[in-house]
């Protein structure tokens, strides 16, 4: 007596969906600010008696930071002032004395070697003011310089003085970041490099933040793989008025090419893997009533939907549904009318690497 056939497996089955969509290449990166980091540090010495802002705080341009105190630098001005309006004194004595003297010698009353020195001191007095007016406004600037504000709009990054602490002339206190825009440094491969302009458009998503969306433009391309990873470092330009980008958060970038190619689509359901760790679809043969894997070779991600690179002519009738339960040569039976081959929504694209 022969065996009872098998029971054939029931399954739904779709058609390939042929579509056309922009290229692009999907790559992640890291924010950057495309400025580097702005040093502040004080132009004179002295104990910190008053440090403003603290790291992370957002500071606006000519913003007051940190204070020396100033006691002996107004010292240093008043003694500098007073050397000044002395010397403006001396001077004036002198321009007088000149005077008179000049007369003298054009009236013939005053041999010449003696107007010659009255002439010169005249002369000393005038540099000698010269200088206590630059020493005044050295004296000034010192007192000046004694306060420490914001060079440029930024975040505090470091800061490294608290008050009572000694600051040195020339070494950084702060760090200022400025975060608008910011960059997005990417690798791009060598197989994808030919797909990139500057000036392109990229959409930039933070997975920490999956909510939200950004809009860059290219700004740099390398020229020069990476010897060990092979990619092209690539700079994104990502405007951030509100600061929501923030340097070091990981980023992801679709950047758009400017070709527009055909494609072939199956729900990512549809597409299994063999004990070989091979991408199959199950393709089905209605005059045998039987099932085949067939291998595939899958690329990006378009919603619910995986494009389909390698493999198929895009006339097969694919398994989309009970695929699960079969195995090459399994007999299947037809539940119901063939499926549509995925979704009519627009695609949102996606880069998926094997």
């Amino acid at each position: 007596m022969e065996p009872p056939a098998a029971k054939p497996t029931p399954i739904k089955t779709g058609k390939v969906r042929h579509v056309q969509e922009r290229e692009f290449v999907s790559v992640s990166g890291t924010v950057t600010s495309p400025d580097d980091p702005v040093p502040v540090s004080f132009l004179v010495s002295g104990k910190v008696i008053e440090v403003g802002p603290r790291e992370g705080d957002y500071v606006k341009k000519g913003q007051f930071l940190a204070a020396i105190d100033p006691v002996d630098y107004k010292l240093s001005l008043q003694a500098a002032s007073a050397q000044a309006g002395q010397a403006k004194v001396a001077l004036a004595r002198s321009k007088d004395e000149y005077a008179r003297m000049k007369f003298l010698y054009e009236s013939r009353s005053l041999a010449q070697n003696d107007f010659e020195k009255y002439r010169a001191a005249w002369l000393s007095a005038k540099e000698q003011v010269d200088q206590a007016i630059a020493n005044q406004k050295l004296a000034q600037k010192r007192l000046t310089d004694a306060s420490l504000y914001a060079p440029a709009d930024g975040f505090i990054s470091k800061r490294s003085i608290e008050p009572g602490q000694t600051a040195s002339s020339g070494n950084p206190v702060f760090e200022i970041v400025k975060l608008d825009p910011v960059e997005i440094n990417v690798g791009v491969p060598e197989t994808d490099i030919h797909l990139v302009r500057v000036g392109q458009t990229a959409a930039v998503t933070i997975p920490a933040m999956p909510t939200e969306s950004f809009e860059g433009k290219v700004r740099v391309i390398n020229v020069s793989a990476d010897p060990n990873t092979r990619t092209y470092m690539t700079r994104i330009l990502v405007p951030n008025p509100a600061h929501i980008l923030r340097v070091g958060m990981v980023a992801e970038a679709r950047i758009e090419g400017d070709r527009t190619i055909e494609l072939m689509t199956l729900p990512a359901e549809t597409i299994l893997r063999d004990p070989q760790g091979a991408t199959i679809v199950f393709v089905y043969y209605p005059e045998q009533q039987r099932v085949y894997a067939k291998r595939v070779e899958r690329g990006a991600v378009y919603g619910r939907e995986i494009a389909i690179q390698s493999g198929l002519s895009g006339d097969e009738t694919i398994v989309f549904a009970g695929q699960e339960k079969l195995r090459d040569g399994t007999i299947v039976s037809l539940v119901d009318e063939t499926a549509p081959g995925g979704p009519q929504n627009p695609l949102r694209k996606e880069e998926v690497r094997q």
